[in-house]
């Protein structure tokens, strides 16, 4: 009995220790489950911090970039302080704080800028002019969390000179040319691109044709689905592949002479596969280049208007966004209505300087297309650089008030050694070989540009301007020179501009007659003083031409060695971006 009693008290201290060491066991297993939940947290709390301030972060990154943007829209080089001054955006929680937030040039001491190459899409291998950005957004949050997220962004000035063709908003490119023409130069449009081959001679792109629009392969003047030949354009490989295709159809038959309904995603992968990236427009994504022209005074409604403001005189009480935008403020000497003054406003009496009498004169001829007389401050080029008096900065302002106002550039076939860029808000004509002796850098931008011939002289045709065509026989022609101007408006939606290949005027009978140009052609405006439609041709009704042979190409000078004053318009891409925190 005593040894049973002993065994039940032995059992029951074997239980107590079982009991205790099970205990033991759960208390250490529920403490971990604690730890365990706790680190968990713990983790998560963190996770959930850091996240909230990495996308409090990437929103700083965000408005400093669009805050950056706004800024060089108003000054093409801000100061310091007004980088310094752009804020972070407000934040919800107030757990959550701007530690850092700092938008700044990479390069910190003049000169801010530096010559680069675009190394990819649509605008790759222009020359530009590049400021990099940085803007930088560090968030601190509960617990230490933090973010640091980094961007570059990179301001690029493009010389709009570098483009064969350059069409602003609102100015359609449209091309439709009966002889045989072939273009060197880049072709980018900021609207829609229209181009097609009469289908006898042929049209030969031999660089890349954008747009920021929308691309036809039809004329804009006719119906839909009005087409003629195909144009060609050199693929990547430096191949013609013909252009039988467009955003709105596609061809679907070896001969071409069915259409199918458009297909955009057909339309964007069939470009860049044939041609190599070199034929592109807003389905491949290519964004608009900013015009010269800053913000605050742009109206996107009308923004030819606008853009004409780039050449147009200066007035009192022009804003300094005005001032900005127009070359009159730029060029080293102005004449206007006859009077020539410099950059500060003070009379520069020409004669007394040595320059004959007759260097700048008052001329009036009968323009057929405008069927008006034109009365023209006429500027001998030559006789301005013999008399060493032309601008030393290459940039010269002239206008002639009143209706029927316009410029004329004679006897330019050698111009100042420093380059000359000629600029009016009137028609410009340039009469006779321009830049054809020592050749530089050169440009004419004005409300439009009319090409003389060089018979126009020795023909007298000033007094010829109101006959039939045929009497006033054009004679071979060089112009080596970039000119900027505008086509005539539309006369009602879809009406057409007159076309590309007609945007430089003449006024006389140029038939089997060479017209050699080499330069650039940018319309950024429609004309808005010399406004009567394009009409061709011959001596029949309102006629007043027959168009040239175009021997036409751009010329590869501008591409180290631009016109002084030349317009530069405006792209931004996103560089290198970083995290760290």
């Amino acid at each position: 009995m005593k040894q049973s009693i002993q065994r039940l008290k032995d059992q029951t201290g074997f239980a107590l220790v079982i009991a205790l060491l099970v205990m033991v066991v759960l208390s250490v297993i529920a403490a971990a489950f604690l730890g365990t939940a706790q680190t968990e947290d713990m983790i998560a709390s963190n996770y959930r911090n850091h996240t909230q301030a990495f996308y409090a972060s990437e929103a700083g990154l965000e408005l400093g970039l669009v805050s950056l943007r706004t800024l060089l829209s108003t000054t093409g080089t801000p100061t310091d302080a007004q980088l310094a001054a752009l804020a972070p955006p407000a934040l919800t929680d107030p757990n959550y704080t701007f530690s850092t937030f700092q938008v700044g040039r990479v390069r910190t001491t003049p000169p801010y800028d530096y010559q680069s190459v675009v190394d990819s899409g649509p605008y790759a291998g222009l020359n530009a002019m590049t400021t990099d950005y940085r803007i930088t957004a560090v968030v601190t949050g509960p617990r230490g969390s933090q973010a640091q997220l980094s961007q570059l962004m990179k301001n690029m000035q493009i010389p709009l000179f570098q483009f064969g063709a350059f069409y602003g908003e609102g100015v359609d490119f449209e091309v439709y040319a009966g002889p045989t023409f072939t273009f060197t130069g880049r072709v980018h449009a900021n609207s829609d691109i229209y181009v097609s081959d009469s289908g006898s001679n042929g049209m030969f792109f031999d660089s890349y044709v954008t747009s920021a629009g929308n691309f036809y392969r039809r004329r804009k003047d006719q119906a839909c689905c009005v087409r003629a030949g195909n144009p060609d354009v050199k693929d990547g490989g430096a191949v013609y592949q013909s252009l039988d295709f467009d955003r709105e159809v596609k061809n679907i038959s070896a001969d071409g002479s069915t259409w199918d309904a458009g297909d955009v995603d057909y339309w964007r992968t069939e470009a860049l596969n044939r041609y190599g990236g070199k034929v592109q427009d807003s389905a491949h994504g290519v964004e608009k280049i900013k015009p010269p022209i800053p913000d605050a005074i742009y109206d996107p409604s009308n923004p030819d208007v606008s853009s004409h403001l780039l050449i147009e005189k200066g007035a009192a009480g022009d804003s300094a966004e005005l001032q900005e935008a127009k070359m009159y403020y730029e060029a080293g000497l102005r004449i206007e209505d006859g009077v020539a003054t410099d950059n500060g406003g003070n009379p520069v009496d020409l004669t007394a300087l040595g320059c004959d009498p007759t260097t700048m004169s008052t001329k009036t001829f009968h323009d057929k297309r405008e069927q008006a007389d034109m009365t023209v401050t006429q500027v001998d080029v030559g006789k301005l650089k013999a008399c060493g008096q032309a601008p030393a900065n290459g940039i010269l302002y002239v206008s002639k008030s009143g209706a029927g106002g316009g410029v004329r550039l004679v006897n330019g076939t050698e111009l100042p050694s420093q380059g000359l860029t000629v600029v009016s808000e009137n028609p410009i004509y340039v009469q006779g070989d321009y830049n054809t002796v020592n050749k530089v850098p050169a440009a004419v931008l004005g409300d439009a540009v009319t090409v003389l011939s060089n018979n126009w002289e020795s023909k007298n045709y000033d007094t010829k301007g109101d006959i039939a065509t045929s009497s006033r026989q054009a004679a071979e022609t060089t112009v080596n020179a970039a000119f900027a101007m505008g086509p005539h408006a539309e006369a009602a939606p879809g009406a057409g501009n007159g076309e590309f290949n007609n945007l430089i005027r003449f006024l006389e009978d140029w038939k089997n007659v060479n017209f050699n140009y080499n330069g650039s052609v940018i319309a950024l405006w429609h004309s808005q003083q010399a406004t009567a439609p394009w009409r061709c041709c011959g001596d029949d009704g309102d006629n007043y031409y027959v168009p040239p042979i175009r021997n036409w190409a751009y010329d590869t000078l501008f591409d180290t060695n631009p016109p002084p004053g030349t317009p530069m318009g405006i792209i931004q891409t996103r560089g290198q971006w970083s995290a760290g925190g």
